[in-house]
């Protein structure tokens, strides 16, 4: 469509294909607020023009090689979407491969992004093998030098060795090779690093999946959801009586523990938690808990709200409760966190529909160390974000527990697209994850991005396995150490090929005048 279309309407077929992919990828965003899937179509209409103009520009710079620098483009364009306040994670190419585990070893090196320009390749090469020849073909075909005219023959022969040139293949054979090569380095470096796993003690987890309905409110509704989660994690531990960490879904708990327990706000919801704080309290397991902290700020007289994660210990911090406690840091835009409100009244209101759902920001990359395990609890949508979990990893941690609730997007795909990206997240930073969902897909996935134990999804269930206690003498990968430094050469790369060319194409066109 770049290839064969003017400048004029690239635009308009580049909005189309973004309204129209982002609109089925993520179909699920209706079951959320209709609206925002609206604003996702609009967005990515926007955005999709844009990339198809750059696309069309390339192909008009570069003659003989615009499949490979808009292959890199590409794969700049999906690093770049990631970024900022609207980042996105949901899209990149590379997660198709999230249950290839040979395959996506590599990523503890080059991470997501790294690996996501040799998704992207074999694409852009077989459309352009086969395009050159064709156009190779027709053109040839319509060039007749006759040789009795010779005022005809030498610009008709030129033009013959210029499409020669242009549609020429052999370079294309070359990148093919070398794509080839690369892939089968990944494969034989993820097959070594699999083989070379240590043998690790281990502690025994618990990741409970209630099945809670998100849309339903009320007090009722939360002391049957707290139920469900007691009769599940009773029978997981009646199963596995040594079970050292019981884990519970973001929210689970939604009256706010510290809120209603300090602050005796409404004596059902106290007698609530109480209740529940008297069930840890006699339990041996380590609890980590999806809960809302909610806080009054005296100056302006309003509550603030925090999407947080308890951790109790038992005989230790449960009654009184004085949790360790983490507050997600990376919140949803437009539904978690807005920060126009002021200035985009009219548009908080179609959102929000006029209720305070926004959350706010955690400050710190908090790392927990129970049972001689250290680990982290990034909340539902921060696992899309390698750049936030290796910070957890920088700072001790040593396994990621991911607290989620996709149940109001009531789809099996949304949350195994959720999934994929954890996979990820793991392999990135050589840790194990313990995925605690709501719906699904609750999961054990260990350091190489292999899933252990998984629930079906939207049922009452839950998962009991093992997870390593890796060494004191771990050594951080270099994806860890480094984080997206792959996408961010490769955004350099293209500015400076691009600089190049432009240059190229401006003193061509110089000495074309003189």
């Amino acid at each position: 469509l770049v290839h064969n279309n003017s400048i004029k309407k690239v635009w308009l077929i580049g909005g189309i294909y973004g309204l129209i992919s982002y609109g089925l990828y993520a179909f699920w965003l209706v079951k959320f607020n209709p609206f925002g899937l609206f604003l996702a179509c609009a967005g990515y209409f926007l955005i999709l023009a844009i990339v198809f103009l750059f696309l069309k520009l390339i192909d008009i710079l570069f003659k003989k090689n615009a499949w490979l620098v808009q292959t890199l483009f590409l794969s700049v364009y999906e690093y770049i979407k990631t970024l900022g306040f609207l980042g996105f994670s949901y899209g990149v190419s590379a997660y198709t491969q999230w249950y290839n585990t040979l395959f996506i070893q590599i990523c503890d090196v080059i991470g997501v992004f790294g690996l996501n320009f040799f998704i992207i390749f074999p694409s852009a090469w077989i459309y352009s093998f086969f395009e050159k020849g064709h156009e190779r073909k027709i053109i040839l075909n319509s060039v007749n030098i006759d040789y009795s005219k010779n005022n005809s023959n030498l610009s008709e022969y030129v033009k013959r060795e210029k499409v020669i040139k242009n549609t020429e293949r052999k370079s294309m054979l070359v990148f093919a090779f070398l794509w080839i090569i690369t892939v089968l380095f990944f494969y034989i470096y993820g097959y070594r690093d699999i083989k070379s796993k240590k043998v690790y003690e281990t502690v025994k987890v618990a990741a409970i999946q209630n099945n809670e309905n998100p849309w339903k409110n009320g007090i009722d509704e939360y002391a049957k959801n707290i139920q469900d989660l007691k009769d599940l994690t009773n029978e997981a531990l009646e199963i596995s009586s040594d079970i050292d960490f019981v884990v519970w879904s973001e929210t689970s708990v939604v009256p706010s523990i510290l809120y209603q327990y300090y602050g005796l706000i409404d004596s059902r919801r106290f007698n609530l938690v109480y209740s529940l704080l008297n069930y840890i309290e006699n339990k041996d397991a380590v609890f980590v808990i999806g809960n809302s902290d909610e806080e009054i700020d005296e100056e302006n007289k309003t509550k603030k709200r925090f999407n947080s994660v308890h951790v109790y210990l038992p005989s230790e911090n449960v009654i009184p409760p004085d949790p360790d406690v983490y507050s997600k840091i990376h919140l949803v835009p437009l539904s978690e966190y807005f920060p126009y409100k002021k200035y985009f009244p009219h548009l908080y209101k179609l959102l929000f529909k006029g209720e305070n759902h926004l959350w706010e920001k955690g400050s710190e990359y908090k790392v927990f160390d129970y049972k001689g395990l250290k680990f982290s609890t990034p909340v539902c949508f921060e696992d899309t974000f390698g750049n936030d979990c290796r910070k957890f990893v920088q700072n001790g941690a040593r396994c990621f527990f991911n607290l989620s609730n996709d149940g109001w997007s009531k789809s099996r795909a949304c949350q195994y697209q959720h999934l994929s990206m954890s996979v990820f997240r793991s392999v990135e930073n050589r840790v194990p994850t313990v995925r605690s969902t709501a719906t699904g897909e609750t999961c054990i996935i260990n350091q190489n991005g292999q899933i252990t134990a998984i629930t079906p999804d939207f049922c009452k269930s839950y998962v009991v396995g093992n997870v390593d206690i890796l060494d004191s003498d771990f050594n951080p990968s270099f994806y860890t150490l480094h984080g997206d430094l792959f996408g961010q050469l490769q955004v350099l790369l293209l500015l400076i090929i691009l600089i190049i060319q432009i240059l190229i194409v401006i003193i061509k066109s110089i000495k074309t005048k003189k």
